[in-house]
């Protein structure tokens, strides 16, 4: 990748990652406001697999729709021209639309069976209350779907802020529908809240939809070439989403069966620990995504396997010690984000159990993701379709050994693992079938010395943390934050100058993208 792309890639990641802090901030403060106002209950246990049911059906085919869209796009529009890839376009937005209807109908009448398969462990009111919840979000499919095609559009013209704006729309009507609505409705109106959400959400991409030229036209045409090649591209690629929420599901299956809340405990330690690969990972996939899928439909596969091996060093240079952090700092984070109101001491130390092992994988999934998206760039989705499938049975094989002696926190840890397994398997994979060599041997030395860089800062965290906390006993959530903040900054200036000593590839592309975010930052400051 010449110093020129990974200028532009630092600078589009950065102002990405500025907009993403303040998404996710919102999206924490979504989840912190649900677990003040309904705690880790079998009411909360309720939303989230009403949730997840709608979830496993539009999530799957949404990220297909996405992940297929922008490399048949990108093909059409290079060598067909403009026009021939809107109309294209076109013709998805159409598909999708009558796809999301379908998907309605059929949620709507099977709700109650698929409420019983997703949690055969619920009872009573609990499944007559998911039911409700399934079949008020149910609607939500065909905003998702729709969105997904025009993230795609955006994104293959470079925008790519807008869906993060989007997201900000959508984390803002649950907040309120929680904190506004909740104690009075009770949680119907968190359903309702992102049902609403959703719709807003799709509905925020429509200005900047058109100012790329993009016009939907009234028609639909069957005879699109372009939709027939990006169907048989999405097959496989819905089997291997399919799998991923099927891992889902299985978990959600066996939480269903252990004590009260800990389906919560899980869904709020996934959060927490996803919030930094959200912020830092996802704009660095956003953003590499489509430069990838340009260089593959210009078969310039040197400079392609180059910015895929910085791509995936820089995701790891970034988030490694966010994992070593949260790992060190599991317990006061925990406690800090989340316990207040309905959030007793026993809902936090169930969510704890089950971060320990979920930070030993951050990162892991955002790289995964990406080496899958490179098998897509060159058209093949059958490849990262199989290693999902793979990686999703060995990952209910290790929750089925693993949940009853560790609970959800067994659950946890078979996620980590498997990820860790599937993003090998499609290293060596990718380096078979890639058209110029892959160096993994770069991206081995580069993360060789950024887990030691990270080791270090977190033996600096951890004897920091002992000696602060039992110098100075704290109580309540301000006290642990005031004392939480320099353990932090100063972990991460030790991180960096162990990185710099280190000499870690791509450590320049941080401070820029830094730079970056302070740079949006200080102009924002200004209004």
């Amino acid at each position: 990748m010449t110093s020129a792309t990974k200028s532009a890639l630092a600078k589009a990641a950065g102002i990405l990652a500025c907009l993403t802090v303040v998404s996710k901030v919102l999206g924490f403060i979504r989840e912190a406001s649900l677990a003040a106002v309904f705690g880790a209950t079998a009411v909360t246990d309720a939303y989230l697999v009403a949730q997840t049911i709608p979830t496993l059906l539009f999530a799957t085919i949404s990220s297909a729709l996405t992940t297929t869209f922008i490399p048949v796009y990108s093909h059409i529009r290079e060598n067909d021209g403009q026009e021939a890839a809107f109309g294209f376009a076109g013709n998805v937005m159409w598909a999708a639309l009558g796809l999301g209807l379908v998907f309605v109908v059929t949620g709507e009448i099977l709700a109650d069976p698929l409420v019983r398969l997703v949690a055969p462990g619920f009872g009573g009111s609990v499944v007559d209350l998911t039911v409700y919840l399934s079949r008020i979000i149910f609607p939500a499919m065909i905003f998702q779907l729709l969105s997904g095609v025009m993230t795609g559009i955006l994104q293959a013209h470079g925008q790519f802020g807008i869906s993060t704006v989007a997201g900000l729309v959508q984390n803002m009507i649950i907040i309120g529908s929680i904190l506004f609505f909740g104690p009075q409705y009770g949680i119907p109106a968190v359903a309702t809240g992102t049902l609403l959400g959703t719709g807003l959400a799709t509905l925020v991409k429509a200005p900047a939809l058109q100012q790329t030229g993009f016009r939907w036209r009234g028609q639909f045409d069957v005879r699109d070439s372009g939709i027939r090649r990006m169907l048989m591209l999405m097959l496989p690629t819905i089997v291997g989403a399919g799998a991923g929420q099927l891992n889902g599901l299985v978990d959600r299956i066996l939480a269903s069966r252990l004590p009260g809340g800990r389906i919560a405990a899980l869904n709020y330690a996934n959060r927490l620990v996803a919030l930094a690969p959200g912020i830092l990972g996802a704009p660095i996939l956003t953003v590499a995504y489509p430069t990838l899928a340009r260089l593959a439909a210009r078969n310039k596969w040197d400079a392609f396997n180059a910015g895929l091996i910085d791509a995936l060093s820089l995701v790891h240079l970034l988030l490694a010690p966010i994992a070593v952090g949260v790992l060190v700092l599991r317990e006061p984070l925990v406690r800090i984000v989340y316990q207040r109101g309905a959030f007793d001491t026993v809902a936090a130390e169930q969510t704890v159990w089950a971060v320990l092992f979920l930070s030993l994988g951050v990162g892991i999934s955002t790289m995964r993701n990406l080496v899958s998206r490179a098998f897509c760039t060159m058209q093949d989705t059958v490849t990262p379709a199989v290693l999902g499938f793979i990686t999703v049975m060995i990952n209910v094989a290790l929750n089925l050994l693993l949940v009853g002696p560790l609970e959800q926190g067994g659950l946890a840890l078979a996620t980590t693992l498997a990820s860790l397994v599937g993003l090998m398997a499609s290293l060596l994979v990718l380096k078979r079938k890639s058209s110029a060599a892959l160096r993994l041997r770069a991206l081995l030395g580069s993360m060789a010395r950024t887990g030691l860089a990270a080791l270090g800062m977190g033996i600096v965290t951890w004897m920091m943390q002992a000696r602060i906390f039992a110098a100075f006993p704290v109580h309540g959530a301000t006290m642990e934050l005031a004392m939480l903040i320099p353990i932090v900054g100063i972990s991460a200036a030790v991180y960096a100058g162990l990185a710099w000593i280190l000499r870690v590839p791509c450590f320049g592309m941080v401070v820029e993208m830094a730079l970056q975010v302070f740079r949006r930052i200080r102009w924002l400051s200004r209004f």
